[in-house]
């Protein structure tokens, strides 16, 4: 299986079992809290039955730890039932594992709900199950006990039509025809075979479809053929197959999975599951969509020479991570997670955090004015301070530069706003600028020789901007004879400057050689103490000694 599905797969199987605990491995004893008896001390109803959604799911997850006692505590117990009331909770169970049909979102979280389908106040509607040709109404009722908090139970008017239906319900085809050893129960509620199933069906469903996608994808490189509009189709659909294979994957896994008839329990859970997998895979091919985006926008802007591509860098990075906020937050709507009181918490935390943050703060708009003002963009060699290099990376931190000495450096996008930022790309020409210091030996007309050579040279190169170019005999200095060499030279980059700079330099040396002049190098008189007199006043001066050439 490619590296690829593996990854899927086991995303699949992550998701799954932290969003959809209450499958096979949820039903082990003290593996995950159940609907028990509280202690004398916790707060409000022991059974959790103050809403519909905390007594329906309740009563559900007790009578799968085959805890029967506690399961009756949520039936509401009809006048004149034969059946006893743990007989009268192990049928609703297996009825509702079979013939339940509704949907558990639904249910109310609230314990003063009451006004659902025209029931009136103090009823909920949970479902239904089927009775034959008749489909019966699973009512919740909120009665008011002599002490404590009005509870939700399951009503006696729906408990009257459960022994009916427990008669008729049948051995499933599917346990029929599996072996002994797969019908052993896992967990109390679960068959073996039923486990097994739902996991081998993962990898079978993740392979199906991406048998489809790649079907789809070759279907669009033939109808590609001799359409430009569909040119490259295949290409940017490989960008997004393994979003588009897991989402295809769901729906291909949810249709055999209700085949192998889950208990209720297992359907709930695994709803949820899917719905966060589903929000999950949807957020993956936004993020997925947005790379693309820029990425082929910056390639466009890149190749007409245009620098805002660079800011297309820190633009990507918030569109994810507004995407990934986005998918964290629905998902945990999914899950029952009340968002307004998230929202309202994240917004006074955000508060706190903007404080506890504002280095990070600064550097992230540091980095989007340092790139939006277009200073820079990656693959630009700048100086930064002492640090020189080539931008490789803006980031929402930092900004990375490689150096000549081939190391990375990160400089924060904070420091950045506030530094002096010296582009080398961004010139236009480069400078030619040199001193050549002449002995003292040279004459008027020698001078005037390397003068009009110095010249020459520059008139001759087209690569030297005419306009700006000059050479000028500057200054008599303390050990020579100083003439100016300024020009610009006219590269695309440092590389063919320092080919133009070589030549202008051999090409100088030349002229200065054919003067017969010559570059000259400091020099020092140095007097001995034997010529002290000599030096008195009075005293003859001897000749001073010729400078060494």
């Amino acid at each position: 299986m490619p590296s690829a599905i593996r990854r899927l797969f086991a995303a699949l199987v992550l998701v799954t079992a932290l969003s959809a605990p209450s499958l096979a491995w949820a039903q082990i004893p003290g593996l995950f809290p159940t609907a028990t008896p509280a202690s004398s001390e916790a707060p409000g109803d022991p059974y959790r039955r103050e809403t519909p959604h905390g007594a329906f799911l309740g009563f559900m997850r007790t009578a799968s730890k085959d805890n029967w006692p506690a399961a009756a505590e949520y039936l509401q117990w009809p006048k004149g039932a034969k059946p006893p009331r743990e007989e009268l909770a192990r049928q609703l169970k297996a009825v509702l594992d079979e013939r339940f049909t509704g949907d558990l979102e639904k249910l109310s979280r609230s314990p003063l709900s009451g006004v659902d389908g025209g029931l009136g106040p103090g009823y909920e509607r949970a479902g239904t199950f089927e009775h034959g040709d008749e489909s019966v109404e699973i009512l919740l009722v909120r009665t008011k006990p002599d002490e404590g908090p009005a509870l939700w139970l399951v009503s006696s008017q729906t408990l009257r039509e459960v022994p009916a239906a427990f008669k008729g319900l049948a051995v499933p085809k599917l346990d029929r025809v599996m072996p002994a050893a797969l019908r052993r129960s896992v967990g109390g509620a679960f068959r073996l075979w039923q486990v097994l199933a739902f996991f081998a069906l993962i990898p079978a469903a993740l392979l199906v479809a991406r048998l489809l996608v790649y079907g789809t994808a070759r279907l669009l490189e033939r109808a590609a053929r001799g359409r430009a509009v569909f040119a490259g189709s295949g290409a940017r659909l490989a960008a997004f197959r393994a979003p588009i294979t897991l989402l295809v994957a769901l729906p291909i896994h949810a249709y055999f999975v209700d085949r192998i008839g889950l208990p209720l329990l297992g359907r709930y859970a695994y709803a949820r599951g899917l719905r966060v997998t589903l929000v999950l895979a949807i957020g993956w091919l936004l993020v997925q969509v947005v790379r693309f985006l820029t990425s082929r926008a910056t390639m466009r802007l890149l190749a007409s020479g245009q620098a805002a591509a660079s800011s297309l860098t820190i633009g990507r990075r918030v569109l994810q991570g507004i995407v990934v906020i986005g998918t964290v937050l629905a998902a945990l709507g999914v899950l029952g997670v009340n968002l307004t009181a998230t929202l309202a918490g994240l917004g006074i935390g955000g508060i706190a955090v903007a404080f506890a943050a504002q280095k990070s703060l600064e550097n992230l708009f540091g980095g989007i004015v340092v790139l939006t003002d277009k200073v820079l963009r990656v693959g630009d060699v700048v100086k930064v301070g002492t640090v020189q290099g080539e931008i490789e990376d803006v980031t929402l931190y930092a900004t990375r530069i490689r150096t000549f000495e081939r190391t990375v450096v990160s400089i924060p996008n904070g420091s950045m706003m506030t530094s002096q930022i010296e582009n080398l790309t961004r010139r236009d020409k480069f400078l030619f600028r040199h001193t050549l210091g002449l002995r003292f030996e040279t004459t008027a007309a020698q001078m005037k020789g390397v003068l009009d050579g110095c010249r020459s040279l520059l008139a001759a190169d087209k690569r030297v901007e005419p306009a700006t170019a000059r050479v000028r005999f500057l200054k008599v200095a303390a050990y020579t004879l100083d003439v100016e060499v300024f020009a610009y030279i006219l590269a695309t980059d440092w590389a063919a400057f320092l080919a133009v700079q070589e030549n202008l330099l051999l090409g100088l040396m030349q002229a200065v050689e054919n003067a017969g002049s010559g570059f000259a190098f400091p020099t020092q008189t140095t007097y001995l103490a034997s010529e002290a007199a000599a030096l008195e006043p009075g005293a003859a001066h001897p000749a001073p000694p010729r400078a060494p050439r």
